[in-house]
């Protein structure tokens, strides 16, 4: 049959199509009109700065999700390493053309090409530590072809130095191009130091080698290559085609690299990424950052957090759980610990390895799993909620607050602060439908309603001594009512927008939060505390469309209001931080602002059209924005 012919089988619903690459990964059809390809074809120096731009292209298209085999792998000089290595090329390749001088291949190109190889080697070796998900943050089938794992970085680093000098003093090479190519060996040398720094945990060499990185992007940027001309060999370097003869899982359709501009602006996304990791902090997750989702990113951080039981690659376990009680109680965990031994009366021993686990596992960063995460996660602080419950009731009296009870409101404010996180990450990814926004933010505002009145016990039992820890509370407590205000508003004019039964509301409801409904919950006496309930919402639903005072407006009104006054609260401060934290609150102030615009009454929100609002995760996670006359979003 011809390549292309359709096959129809009674034995099979559909027609087979011969050559389908989704079905027949061993049929490679020959494009006649594409020229073998020859490695060690000369070059002129700017089609190789233009080939180390595409190969370039073809490791950030790896690193957004796609394959090897569709993009470093069709990049053909990675398969070509051993034609173009300079002790094996023979004497007749080294031809008098001054302009094309075979060592801007066997030395310049070569070196770019393994240090490419060696950072996609340094970052599968990271992203394969099981931090992010196979298949789905990222693709790790290498197809059986080698990504240089025999040549140590060190040799990879030398063989760039070489290049580096080559370029320097070769006088067959302009000026012009001599500079572009440096730029461009110093920028993939200095991105393999970094993985490499990355992977061995040498954190404090981070910061000088990015913003060598940064410099050496900007000189990129600023001098790109000329496109090559219709007859220059440059464009053949690379193969759409050829991963169909490599050895793949899943035989996959050729895909198109990114811009180069692109390129560069998830290349310096990537670099901004890795700055953060000497500021460890999970607010990152809620900013709309372009460029800064990276599998490897996400997947680094959390290796720099907690990895093979050590946090911050130099505590123990039981370090976070101190770091938890001095934050949220002011308590050493050793004094904790004492005073458990001291007053406990149990048939048992004391439940302590559960505390420790389930607080430390409450550390993992991967922003788009961790909506899944946090579910999970939810079970176990309920658990340890009822355990310390149960424990209360095998401790000796003692005078004054007890530290237990204490505990027991910070493990519900995290449980609730799990719940606020999970409903919001919804808003993030896009989750909710137009039927399922008034139920996703009436049950944060009962969430948050909960949230507030736990720290509001904690607040009034702390000691006199710990105001700095009160006054961080007061903090959060001004940024919690801001937010529960904002979303009542929200949910009273995204109310007039659901179209659907209620019986399907409720199907979707037990769909979204099934979270709330496992069997496991009854084997507990304590029942769980924040879970929602769909006919309190129908109830309040009806409540808010006939409460004449409500004003949403109102409502965005003393939300900004909260905000700007938090910008100068003395518990503003966060350490390293407070410049994220500010302009968080910042931009959710402004949007506050924009908000205002909202019906003042009810009565208004019969007419008002609700259509003016836009959600766009890429201009505010959470919340929507107010549409203009002209039709565009406000950009904040």
């Amino acid at each position: 049959m011809e390549p292309g012919a359709l096959m129809f089988n009674k034995d099979f619903p559909n027609p087979c199509q011969i050559g389908e690459p989704r079905f027949d990964s061993g049929l490679a059809l020959l494009d006649d009109s594409r020229p073998p390809f020859d490695p060690l074809v000369p070059l002129l120096p700017e089609e190789v700065c233009w080939i180390i731009d595409r190969a370039f292209s073809c490791e950030i298209a790896w690193h957004t999700g796609y394959t090897l085999s569709q993009t470093v792998f069709s990049f053909l000089y990675v398969h070509a390493l051993p034609d173009i290595d300079p002790d094996t090329i023979s004497p007749h390749h080294h031809d008098p053309d001054r302009a094309r001088p075979v060592e801007l291949v066997s030395v310049v190109l070569r070196a770019s090409v393994l240090g490419l190889l060696k950072c996609c080697d340094l970052a599968w070796r990271e992203l394969v530590k099981g931090n992010v998900y196979d298949c789905e943050d990222w693709q790790s089938d290498k197809c059986d072809v080698p990504m240089s794992e025999a040549f140590p970085a060190s040799r990879i680093l030398g063989i760039l130095d070489e290049a580096c000098v080559w370029v320097r003093n070769s006088s067959r090479v302009r000026s012009t191009w001599r500079t572009a190519l440096s730029h461009r060996l110093v920028l993939r040398k200095t991105l393999v130091e970094l993985f490499s720094a990355l992977l061995s945990k040498d954190y404090f060499r981070l910061r000088p080698l990015i913003e060598t990185a940064r410099v050496m992007l900007q000189h990129v940027r600023a001098s790109p290559p000329p496109p090559p001309r219709s007859c220059s060999p440059a464009p053949h370097a690379f193969d759409p085609q050829f991963p169909r003869v490599l050895v793949s899982a899943i035989p996959l359709q050729p895909i198109q690299l990114p811009e180069q501009s692109k390129v560069w602006d998830t290349l310096a996304g990537l670099l901004d990424s890795l700055e953060q990791l000497s500021v460890v902090g999970t607010l990152r997750i809620w900013q709309p950052q372009p460029n800064q989702s990276l599998a490897y990113v996400r997947s680094a951080f959390q290796s720099a957090i907690h990895e093979n039981g050590i946090i911050l690659n130099k505590y123990l376990q039981k370090h976070a759980v101190d770091c938890f009680l001095m934050e949220a109680l002011q308590i050493p965990y050793d004094s904790f610990i004492s005073s458990f031994q001291t007053r406990w009366v149990g048939p048992d021993s004391l439940p302590l390895r559960h505390i420790e686990r389930t607080i430390t596992e409450s550390h993992w960063y991967n922003p788009p799993r961790r909506r899944r995460y946090c579910m999970k996660s939810l079970f176990d602080w309920h658990k340890l909620y009822a355990t310390l419950t149960d424990v209360q009731k095998h401790l000796s009296p003692v005078s004054g607050t007890d530290v237990v009870t204490r505990l027991r409101s910070v493990v519900l404010m995290r449980r609730l602060e799990t719940i606020s996180d999970i409903v919001l990450s919804g808003f993030q990814l896009s989750l909710y439908s137009v039927n399922e926004r008034p139920l996703a933010y009436w049950y944060l505002t009962r969430v948050l309603e909960q949230h507030l009145a736990c720290l509001d016990e904690i607040i009034e039992v702390l000691p006199s001594k710990q105001r700095i820890c009160g006054v961080a509370f007061q903090f959060r407590a001004r940024y919690l009512t801001a937010l529960q205000a904002l979303s009542l508003a929200l949910f009273a004019v995204t109310v007039k927008t659901m179209g659907s039964s209620w019986e399907r509301l409720r199907l979707n409801f037990l769909r979204r939060y099934k979270w709330a409904f496992m069997h496991e919950y009854e084997d507990f006496d304590v029942p769980p505390v924040g879970h929602p309930n769909f006919l309190a919402f129908t109830t309040s639903c009806s409540v808010i469309l006939q409460d004449k005072e409500f004003s949403p407006a109102e409502q965005a009104e003393l939300a900004e209001r909260l905000l700007r006054g938090s910008t100068a609260a003395p518990g503003r401060m966060a350490g390293p931080w407070t410049p994220d934290r500010m302009e968080f609150v910042s931009k959710m102030a402004e949007l506050c602002r924009d908000l205002r615009r909202l019906p003042k009454s009810m009565d208004e929100l019969r007419i008002w059209d609700v259509e003016q609002l836009v959600w766009d995760p890429d201009v505010h996670p959470w919340f929507p924005v107010m549409r203009n006359r002209l039709g565009r979003t406000v950009v904040l």
